[in-house]
C-alpha cells in the first residue's frame, strides 16, 4: 500500500513537473512572440480571408473567391486579393464587353505574381500597352490572369475547361515554365499530390482524380509533421507545439533540397528513352494537345510561351556556363528549342522568351529574375522582368493583329 501511495506521488510529481514545464514554455514563448500557425488543412475549416482554398474538386488547391492576405515573402511586400473568380486579377465580368478582346493567361507562380503589385504584373502590362497597339486602340483590351502558384499543366487544362471559358477569351496563352510544370505532370517525379494527373492507357490521356480522397498527411510527405495528426485547434493554440512542428518541418524541407537536388535540375537535359523524364514530356505535350483541340474547335486562338529560368539568363556569362558545364549540357535552352519544334509540328504558336530575356540582360547588365530579400538574380521575375516580358508579349501580339487584320482587309 505504501508503494502505492509512493508511486502516486511520485507520478503526481512528474505530472505537476510536465504541466508546469508546459505552462512556463508556453508563457515563455508568447512573452517572446514566437509564434508559427499551421496552414489551412485540405480537411479542416478555412480561413474565409484566406488567398487560397483546399479543397477545389478539379484542381485541388484554387484561389479563394474574394480571399486576401498580405505578402512578406519573396519580392514586394503588398497586399494580395483575389477576385470573386478565385484569381489574383482585377474583378472581370463574365459578359464580354462590346468589340471586346479578351487574352486569357494560364500558368503558374510566374503568371499569378504574388512577389510583385498586380499593376507590375506582365499581364497588367500587357493589357495597358496592346490597348495603345493603333490596330486595336477602339477595342477594349483585357488581359485576364488565371495564373495560380505551385499549377502544372494539368491544373491550367481543368481551369481552362472549369473558368476560362466563362469569360469568352479570344486569345488563351498558356505561359510554361519547365523549371517545374513538366515534375508537376508526374506522379512519380511530384511530391505534392494534392492534383489531378493524366496518364495515357490505350494511346489516350485518361485523368486520375484520386487527390479528391487524399488525407492531410498523404499530401506530401516533406511538408507534414506527426503534430499535424493532433486536432487543428490544438495545434493553433499551442505555441510550443507549434515549434515543434517548425523544427520537424524545416528538417524535413532539408531533406527534400537533398533528395530533389537532381530532378530540379533534370529538366534542362535531353530525357532518356523510357525514362520517368520522357514519360511526363509526352504527357505534357499532350495535354497542350488537348488544350489546343479544345480551344481551336471553339474557334479561339492560342498560344505558348516558355517562362525563362533564372539560370538560363544570368547576366554574368562566367557563372552561366560554369552552371552548363556543371550539368554536362550544350546549352540550357533544351525545353525551349523541344516545345518550339513540337509548337511547329502541332500548329501551336510557341514564343520562347529566354533568347530575348537573355539578350536584355546581357546588354544591360541587370537581372530580371530575383529581389533584394531572395535570391540574387534567382527565383521569379522581379518588377524589371515582368516589364520586359510584358512589353515583349505586347510588340508580339500588336504584330501578330496588324498582320492578321492587314491580311483580311485585302480579301
Amino acid at each position: 500500500m505504501k508503494k502505492l501511495k509512493n508511486l502516486a506521488i511520485n507520478l503526481g510529481v512528474t505530472l505537476g513537473a510536465l504541466i508546469f514545464a508546459v505552462a512556463a514554455g508556453e508563457i515563455g514563448l508568447r512573452i517572446a512572440g514566437i509564434e508559427h500557425p499551421p496552414p489551412p488543412r485540405i480537411d479542416g475549416e478555412l480561413d474565409e480571408n484566406s488567398i487560397y482554398t483546399f479543397q477545389d474538386p478539379y484542381r485541388g488547391w484554387a484561389g479563394n473567391p474574394k480571399g486576401k492576405s498580405f505578402w512578406t515573402g519573396e519580392g514586394i511586400p503588398s497586399e494580395i486579393k483575389m477576385n470573386s473568380g478565385g484569381f489574383r486579377d482585377y474583378e472581370r465580368s463574365k459578359t464580354k464587353p462590346e468589340n471586346g478582346l479578351r487574352i486569357a493567361l494560364l500558368g503558374d507562380s510566374f503568371t499569378e505574381a504574388i512577389h510583385v503589385k498586380l499593376e507590375d504584373t506582365y499581364g497588367a502590362i500587357m493589357e495597358q500597352k496592346l490597348q495603345q497597339c493603333p490596330v486595336l486602340k477602339d477595342r477594349k483590351v483585357e488581359v485576364m490572369n488565371f495564373g495560380v502558384q505551385g499549377y502544372g499543366t494539368a491544373q491550367e487544362l481543368m481551369t481552362l475547361r472549369h473558368h476560362v471559358w466563362d469569360y469568352a477569351p479570344d486569345l488563351v496563352i498558356l505561359a510554361f515554365y519547365a523549371g517545374n510544370d513538366l515534375r508537376n505532370n508526374s506522379q512519380t517525379l511530384e511530391h505534392d499530390h494534392l492534383r489531378p494527373y493524366f496518364m495515357y492507357q490505350d494511346g489516350q490521356l485518361l485523368a486520375d482524380m484520386s487527390f479528391r480522397d487524399l488525407k492531410s498527411w498523404q499530401r506530401d510527405r516533406y511538408d507534414f509533421s506527426l503534430v499535424d495528426f493532433l486536432p487543428l485547434w490544438l495545434v493553433q493554440s499551442s505555441r510550443i507545439l507549434q515549434l515543434i512542428r517548425k523544427v520537424d518541418i524545416n528538417g524535413k524541407r532539408r531533406q527534400y533540397e537533398k533528395d530533389y537536388s537532381e530532378i530540379n535540375l533534370a529538366f534542362y537535359k535531353e530525357p532518356q528513352p523510357n525514362s520517368d523524364w520522357e514519360d511526363t514530356w509526352k504527357v505534357t505535350e499532350g495535354l497542350i494537345k488537348l488544350m489546343r483541340d479544345e480551344i481551336y474547335e471553339k474557334g479561339k486562338d492560342f498560344m505558348v510561351i516558355t517562362v525563362s529560368d533564372s539560370h538560363q539568363v544570368l547576366p554574368d556569362i562566367q557563372k552561366h556556363d560554369e552552371f552548363r558545364k556543371s550539368l554536362n549540357v550544350p546549352n540550357l535552352f533544351y525545353p525551349d528549342i523541344r516545345l518550339e519544334k513540337f509548337g511547329k509540328e502541332e500548329n501551336i504558336p510557341v514564343y520562347t522568351l529566354a533568347g530575348p530575356i537573355w539578350n536584355e540582360v546581357k546588354k544591360t547588365g541587370k537581372c530580371l529574375h530575383g529581389f533584394d530579400n531572395a535570391i540574387p538574380c534567382g527565383g521569379h521575375w522581379n518588377i524589371e522582368g515582368h516589364k520586359f516580358v510584358g512589353e515583349t508579349m505586347t510588340n508580339y501580339l500588336c504584330e501578330q493583329y496588324t498582320t492578321r487584320l492587314s491580311k483580311e482587309s485585302k480579301r
